[in-house]
């Protein structure tokens, strides 16, 4: 054991887990030295290397199971991350997988794993999970034999085909039939559960079609550890007698020596062992507790001994988690529920390479795969990112130790941390069906695309993965609007909480990267991959004009008020070049809509709201005498005349009409300008605490766009009958 200050150790056996190791110190929990996490082990696990295999699981199509109808999944090699709403089919896609590939106490499914709206009512319903393994450039013989007689494709890029299948046999068709003559829809299922018993389950091996079952031998060696969300961390993990860790013990048992050393050393313990037994069996009067046999004569038929030896195993069973911290050490049970899900995680993990090592042989499995509900469950966001970090550095580096990871997750950190290409997204659409977008898959492979796609990696961090899992998402320029269109929508009766809705600030005007998740793209295919939610792009106007006797003239920005005043002299664009191309991009995306007012949405927001002097905070340059102007607003204090030049204020003088309304708006926009920041956090906090009877308003299209986005999509013309 290493001593050192602020060390924590784990006593477990004689011989060191690497994946403890790495993933502790991938998580930030194990730093080396006398800050990190090291252990009372021996030695270094080394684990024979095997080959790169890259078969995996391309497609998953479920038919009638809990909320999928009939969906297609497409799957990435490595890690695939799923995110969306609850009850969006996350966990039932796990369970789905399940069904196929978990062969140790797999459960049977219940009346309430049917999807209430199959069709039709006359026939008994069956679920369906039909399960596609493709090819790749890196695939061995063995996986080629494996699949050999569960090919339907033969091409370069093969696939093979698994379908599970829970049905009601044949025989007992027209029985049911008859029973379900004439009843509605929740008579039918009171038909299905009587005859539930009679449901069987295969598992079909190539074309289903041919109802060829798949050999048990093949099937095991898919190894599929699923952790749900309600994992007993306890009971499977702190003593050497629970099943996991026991069986992970055995595994690091002499990893790495050969044969003629294992067995030197289970010689050497049996020996160790037997001196031991001696020893005790010499401290036991074994005669005080079978007096009563030697008197009555009953060991005449033979008398009662101790005898046995201690194996491995047995002396493994009695070994249980400490956990060492400075001077003292106390079980892994008083540990915290965070730190002992990531030791359970790694434990999972060192599982799937153990199954995988060459030490099984035969038994060793080919395609180990890890499913995993919520991993980020009681972690720390900084620990969550690690986590995913981790393991998305072990697919990458050892894909033959971990071929596939499934994890689902409402955890922004993770999706930041996983990047776009591993996400799947599934979100309940207005008819009841499970939409499935894939956001990698919306930028078209230009470099445009590339471009777009890069930005958004690079951009989505844990706070702007939001629109992710949201129902509907609200972008804007920068500060000032995220923080004061929710509060303004709240103080109006429209908790953007409450309708799920994000505010996701772009940070100048780079909506155009964006855009192409929801739809907002030319490319056909990327536009099937999308999202589909409602998507608000709030972009300030920005009016301009340029000098046309100019040698080299260019755009500069103007208020509202002097558009067309001079036409001989100046062109005018009443919006800026930024917001009529994002009109453009967005033609064809009928979730998207672009939304701007006059000016800026400080310009904006003061013209609806040219009588509260409440909005004028202290962040806002000579902010009495512009608070003043709400009050008395044809007296124009001296302090605030520089704020315009006499070209502005002759085009003020010339408009027709709200006159002091623009002015105000004009001085209140220059006033702030050097303290957006400032401004914008106590203009917020003053929406939020002002008494409810001062009444601040919306501008007109800011009530646009959130009446746009928290109006519910339009449900689609038809089901989708099946993925992408």
């Amino acid at each position: 054991m290493v001593s050192a200050d602020n060390v924590t150790r784990l006593h477990i056996a004689d011989e060191c887990d690497a994946e403890f190791y790495r993933l502790f110190r991938r998580t930030g929990r194990m730093h080396g030295g006398t800050n990190g996490v090291s252990t009372c082990f021996a030695g270094t696990l080394r684990i024979n290397p095997r080959r790169v295999i890259c078969m995996y699981i391309a497609r998953i199509h479920i038919k009638n199971f809990r909320c999928f109808l009939d969906t297609s999944i497409d799957c990435k090699p490595g890690l695939n991350v799923i995110i969306g709403e609850n009850n969006a089919g996350k966990t039932t896609l796990l369970r789905a997988i399940a069904l196929v590939f978990e062969r140790r106490g797999r459960s049977r499914p219940t009346l309430h794993d049917f999807h209430r709206l199959v069709t039709p009512l006359t026939e008994p319903p069956t679920i369906t999970v039909t399960v596609t393994l493709r090819s790749s450039e890196n695939d061995t013989p063995a996986d080629r034999a494996l699949v050999a007689s569960w090919l339907t494709v033969l091409q370069d890029a093969w696939e093979a085909t698994l379908t599970y299948t829970f049905f009601l046999p044949d025989q007992h068709h027209a029985e049911f039939a008859t029973a379900v003559a004439g009843v509605n829809r929740d008579g039918f299922f009171e038909v299905v559960e009587e005859f539930l018993p009679k449901f069987v389950s295969r598992i079909y091996g190539g074309n289903p079609a041919t109802l060829v079952v798949a050999d048990g031998e093949s099937l095991a060696r898919f190894d599929c550890q699923f952790l749900d969300a309600l994992r007993d961390v306890e009971s499977e993990m702190f003593a050497g007698s629970t099943p996991v860790f026991h069986a992970l013990l055995q595994e690091i048992l002499d990893v790495g020596k050969d044969d003629a050393t294992r067995r030197g050393l289970r010689s050497s313990f049996r020996t160790k062992s037997r001196d031991l037994r001696t020893e005790l069996l010499a401290r036991l009067d074994t005669a005080r507790l079978f007096q009563l046999a030697q008197a009555t004569g009953a060991a005449d038929s033979g008398s009662p001994s101790l005898q046995g030896a201690v194996d491995e195993s047995d002396f493994m069973a009695a070994l249980r988690l400490f956990i060492a911290r400075e001077q003292f050490a106390f079980p892994a049970t008083h540990n915290g529920l965070g730190y002992n899900n990531l030791l359970y995680i790694s434990l999972i993990l060192a599982s799937l390479s153990f199954r995988a090592s060459d030490r099984r042989g035969q038994n060793a499995a080919i395609f180990p795969m890890l499913l995993i509900e919520e991993p980020e469950a009681h972690l720390h966001p900084a620990l969550q990112y690690k986590l995913l970090a981790h393991i998305v550095d072990r697919v990458q580096a050892e894909p033959n130790k971990s071929r596939q990871i499934f994890v689902t997750t409402h955890s922004t950190h993770i999706t930041a941390a996983s990047r776009l290409s591993p996400i799947i997204c599934l979100s309940v659409l207005n008819d009841g069906s499970v939409g499935v977008a894939y956001p990698a898959g919306v930028f078209p492979d230009t470099d445009e695309g590339r471009e777009s796609r890069g930005y958004v990696e690079r951009y989505l961090d844990a706070t702007k993965s939001a629109m992710l899992f949201a129902k509907a998402t609200v972008f804007v320029e920068g500060i000032t609007e995220q923080l004061v269109v929710p509060a303004l929508a709240k103080r109006n009766g429209c908790s953007l909480d409450e309708h799920h809705v994000c505010v996701i600030r772009v940070d100048g005007v780079t909506f155009k990267h964006f855009l192409p998740l929801f739809g907002g793209t030319t490319d056909p295919a990327g536009a099937a991959h999308a999202l589909k939610r409602r998507v608000a792009c709030i972009i300030d106007a920005d009016p301009s004009r340029k000098e046309r006797a100019a040698a080299r003239p260019r755009f500069k920005s103007c208020f509202p008020f002097a558009l067309q005043r001079n036409v001989a002299t100046y062109d005018y664009a009443p919006v800026s070049s930024t917001a009529v191309n994002l009109q453009t991009q967005i033609a064809g995306a009928p979730d998207i809509r672009v939304f701007h007012g006059v000016k800026t949405f400080e310009y904006d927001f003061a013209l609806a709201n040219h009588t509260c002097k409440n909005i004028v905070t202290s962040a806002v340059k000579e902010s009495a005498d512009v608070a003043s102007l709400c009050v008395a607003q044809a007296v124009l204090p001296d302090s605030l005349k520089e704020f315009l030049t006499a070209e502005e204020s002759a085009d003020l003088a010339a408009l027709a009409q709200d006159v002091e309304k623009h002015r105000f708006a004009a001085i209140f926009l220059c006033a702030c300008k050097d303290a957006k920041g400032e401004h914008a956090f106590a203009l917020e906090h003053c929406i939020r605490t002002l008494p409810p009877e001062i009444q601040v308003n919306y501008p007109p299209y800011i009530h646009d766009a959130l009446q746009w986005v928290i109006s519910p999509r339009p449900a689609p013309q038809a089901a989708p009958a099946g993925g992408p």
